[in-house]
């Protein structure tokens, strides 16, 4: 890359944690800068992984007092999660760069409507279960770490060990079909499950070899510099309006994909 590309990574990696900071989305910002300095799909997709993960860990970070009250849930979602997580950067190194460019469209095209539909879907399913009637049953299934709850976790792991973007919304909207009705506690499993998956796909895909470092590096101080303004900013912007610019960047970029494949 030249001085050129370098910045525009590092700005686009701002963004991203920005994004990320305030609404998610992030990865709309900085995966298509790192194809753009010169990286193929696949390995820009892996250096992306570097960016993201300390951006998910400030914000488990910030959930602590949280996350302490959900000791058990957490540790047994943890598990399920990282050997999804695992699984998912495993199935990214053994994938040919000529079928990643075939998946990176159907890719982009599933994080975007996710993060598109996310917020409505989970205010449905809120409306669905408080219209429902609470039974023991019910009740006994609420804790979110049933073999059901479990299995789901553990193949949106995949999902966000293998790609990453929208893994957020995909989790929150399994956290609240669960049954955890808490925002907080949903929130704090979520940045949790996020980060154990980031952090052990970037772990494999560093042992594989599919990381180009000086780039990664570079994209994490972008990233929190992003993330640390956004926190602040937070009161000032409109999250709506933000969502709506990463949904109209997402499918701008799903078409100029599906175009060139």
């Amino acid at each position: 890359m030249n001085n050129l590309h370098l910045t525009i990574l590092f700005v686009s990696s701002i963004l991203a944690g920005l994004a990320n900071a305030l609404a998610g989305g992030g990865t709309f910002f900085s995966f298509p800068a790192l194809i753009a300095g010169g990286l193929s799909s696949l390995i820009a997709n892996a250096t992306n992984a570097v960016a993201v993960t300390p951006g998910h860990a400030l914000a488990a970070f910030t959930y602590r007092d949280v996350l302490g009250r959900s000791k058990k849930r957490l540790l047994i979602l943890g598990v399920s999660s990282a050997l999804g997580a695992i699984g998912g950067a495993y199935l990214l190194t053994i994938t040919s760069v000529h079928t990643f460019d075939m998946l990176v469209p159907w890719l982009l095209l599933f994080a975007t409507v996710s993060f598109a539909a996310g917020p409505y879907l989970q205010s449905f399913i809120k409306s669905r279960k408080a219209a429902a009637p609470v039974t023991p049953i019910a009740q006994a299934k609420t804790d979110g770490v049933g073999v059901s709850g479990g299995i789901s976790y553990f193949l949106a792991s995949i999902y966000g060990g293998y790609f990453g973007a929208g893994q957020g919304i995909v989790l929150m909207t399994i956290l609240t079909l669960s049954g955890i009705e808490d925002v907080q506690e949903a929130n704090a499993l979520k940045n949790a499950i996020a980060t154990i998956v980031s952090l052990i796909a970037v772990i494999v895909l560093a042992f594989k070899g599919f990381i180009i470092w000086k780039y990664g590096l570079l994209m994490i101080v972008g990233a929190t510099i992003g993330g640390l303004y956004g926190g602040k900013l937070a009161k000032r912007l409109s999250k709506t309006v933000l969502r709506t610019i990463v949904i109209v960047i997402g499918t701008l970029l799903t078409g100029w994909y599906f175009y060139k494949s």
